[in-house]
């Protein structure tokens, strides 16, 4: 009989070991399903204004950790070439680049975002305290309204969904064609 016990002890083990990298696996596939969900809307912002991609590369996070820096992007955010220019020289180059380049037809849009020191994502959470539930196009009217920002939908829903830490969604209903909407947690 102790070699049955030790042998169904044994199985026991190995069958609490086995679920247990079941339950690791699942979490797993769990992070990486919602990596694949952030890439795929980074992919289809791809395709949107360049400063929208800009500002998304920048604040993109994949399970908590930062998109490198060694990934293409726009002009102005590529590191200096060469280290032996002086940092004020090189400064004062990308900051002509970025304001000639990726700030060109929005220049009065970045004023008035950055209205008393507020972000553009602080300008869009406190629209969405005081009107939530709306969806990205009459986000859009209420920012243009309240703080003259006049913005795209790639780049308002870029915002939205990096920033999950700060906006929550609905999920949309096709039964009832009703679009996702928008509100600040």
């Amino acid at each position: 009989m102790n070699s049955l016990d030790a042998f169904e002890k044994r199985l026991r083990d190995e069958t609490a070991m086995v679920e247990q990298e079941i339950q690791l696996h699942n979490q797993q596939l769990k992070g990486l399903n919602q990596r694949l969900e952030g890439l795929r809307r980074a992919a289809e912002l791809l395709e949107s204004e360049e400063t929208a991609i800009v500002e998304l590369l920048q604040a993109g996070t994949a399970n908590g950790r930062t998109i490198s820096r060694g990934m293409p992007t726009a002009h102005a955010a590529r590191p200096q070439q060469t280290a032996t220019k002086s940092k004020t020289g090189a400064a004062r180059k990308q900051n002509r680049a970025t304001s000639t380049r990726s700030n060109a037809k929005t220049k009065p849009n970045a004023r008035a975002a950055s209205h008393n020191g507020l972000t553009r994502v602080d300008i869009i959470a406190a629209a969405l305290r005081r009107h939530p539930r709306r969806t990205v196009r009459e986000l859009i009217v209420l920012l243009d309204k309240e703080y003259h920002w006049k913005t795209t939908e790639s780049a308002v829903t870029g915002h939205l969904y990096t920033r999950r830490d700060m906006f929550v969604h609905t999920p949309p209903d096709c039964a009832t064609n009703r679009p996702v909407t928008w509100s600040a947690k």
